[in-house]
């Protein structure tokens, strides 16, 4: 009877603690959840009030403490969030953002000291991430330890290439305007790498370094690498930077002819493709609504393409379907020569062949052809005799129709373009 009974009491004990630790863990559970809502409430409506009731109903919760640091940040109480962002990480020391906020409220407190300690921590629990190291870098760079802020800035740009501009912007002040400096700190590594510095530099008026790292970039393969080389292109032409402009140019175009291309015009019998959205020093198409341009495999000779424009109604006066940048030498005349063929073609405003300075907007003509003779229907030969003074490295090639007396003015029928060459007289 007294072991039954035994049996029995402890049987109740059994439940009664059981019962006790399931209520204890519900209240904890319940108290954890709330303590969670109220952090969440913290972030979206950015409320401290939200975050301190997280905080006592779960006083062991990390988050809950990561919460308030957040919120007190966004109240600009510096001080009281870094003792909050320090009981976050000694409650959780392996989580590598805890750390970076410490690190960063730390500095703009003018700790840099720990603020750096911690940041170093940050990198160590993510070594691979690019915030850490990025804002190391960023500290270790207002201290004037330029070499260890690179070094940080390096991996931080390579785990996120969208950080690379920043980078250059940083070593572009820290090596004053000196390039070799500039590539020391950078010390750029991939396509890309090179490309975006010659991207930089070309912004910069550096135009033979641009050129330079476009070639070491080697073959841009991808589609970012090409926009890239785009831009250093375009950037130099802007900056009418053009024998650079052209160096890195025929780096990805064979048939360029080195720089021995200067005073010639490329493709001029139109043998090779007209490479949409290349901008340079080969052909280029300017779309015009009433204007349909395209190659034609018969020229004027064996060998020999033409380019076949139909017009189709009114156009722009100042507009250019087709037109060539083309590398000169200064103080120096020259004489352009081509063939043209045109069929049925009718306008008050017939097309010529220009030859401008690229400069400023363009509009100074340097020389002008005939009117292409709208009234036969064989090839007909063509010259344009003009000169440039010490001041102009390159010409621009054009086509474009002569001015009417009446507006709109259309224009209808077909033209064909071939054999441009350019001699020096």
């Amino acid at each position: 009877m007294g072991r039954h009974l035994f049996r029995v009491i402890w049987r109740l004990s059994i439940a009664l603690l059981a019962v006790i630790c399931c209520y204890r863990l519900i209240q904890d559970s319940a108290r954890a959840g709330a303590s969670r809502l109220f952090s969440f409430t913290a972030i979206i409506q950015s409320k401290l009030a939200a975050a301190d009731l997280a905080v006592s109903l779960a006083p062991s919760d990390p988050e809950a403490h990561y919460t308030r640091a957040l919120a007190l940040v966004n109240s600009d109480r510096l001080t009281d969030a870094v003792v909050e962002l320090r009981q976050a990480t000694t409650l959780r020391p392996h989580h590598y953002y805890e750390w970076l906020d410490l690190g960063v409220t730390l500095d703009r407190l003018g700790d840099q000291t720990a603020a750096i300690a911690a940041l170093k921590e940050s990198v160590r629990l993510a070594p691979f991430f690019a915030q850490p190291r990025w804002q190391l870098g960023n500290v270790f760079f207002r201290l004037g330890r330029h070499e260890e802020a690179f070094a940080e800035l390096r991996l931080g740009a390579k785990s996120n290439p969208n950080l690379f501009a920043g980078m250059l912007d940083l070593a572009w002040v820290a090596a004053d305007g000196d390039v070799t400096t500039l590539e020391a700190l950078v010390q750029p590594q991939s396509t890309a790498d090179h490309l975006r510095l010659a991207s930089f530099l070309a912004r910069q008026g550096k135009g033979p370094d641009a050129a330079r790292h476009v070639r070491e970039a080697g073959e841009a393969r991808e589609e970012g690498e090409r926009l890239l080389l785009h831009q250093t292109i375009t950037q130099l032409l802007a900056a009418q930077q053009f024998s650079d402009a052209y160096a890195a140019w025929a780096l990805t175009h064979r048939s360029a002819g080195g720089d021995g291309a200067k005073g010639q015009v490329l493709n001029g019998s139109f043998t090779e493709p007209i490479i949409q959205d290349d901008p340079g020093f080969g052909w280029q198409l300017q779309p015009v609504p009433t204007v349909s341009v395209s190659i034609d495999p018969v020229g004027p000779g064996v060998g020999a393409r033409s380019l076949h424009l139909s017009f189709g109604g009114d156009s722009a006066g100042g507009s250019q379907p087709i037109h060539q940048l083309v590398l000169i030498q200064p103080n120096s005349r020259y004489s352009l020569s081509f063939v043209a063929r045109a069929e049925n073609l009718v306008s008050g405003g017939p097309p010529v062949i220009l030859v401008l300075d690229p400069r400023g907007d363009a509009t100074k003509i340097l020389g002008q052809s005939e009117p292409l003779a709208p009234g036969t229907s064989g090839w007909t030969s063509y010259k344009v005799d003009f000169s440039t003074d010490e001041n102009i490295s390159a010409v621009r090639v054009s086509l474009r129709r002569l001015a009417c007396n009446q507006s709109p003015c259309p224009i209808f029928g077909k033209l064909w373009l071939s054999r441009f060459s350019l001699v020096k007289i």
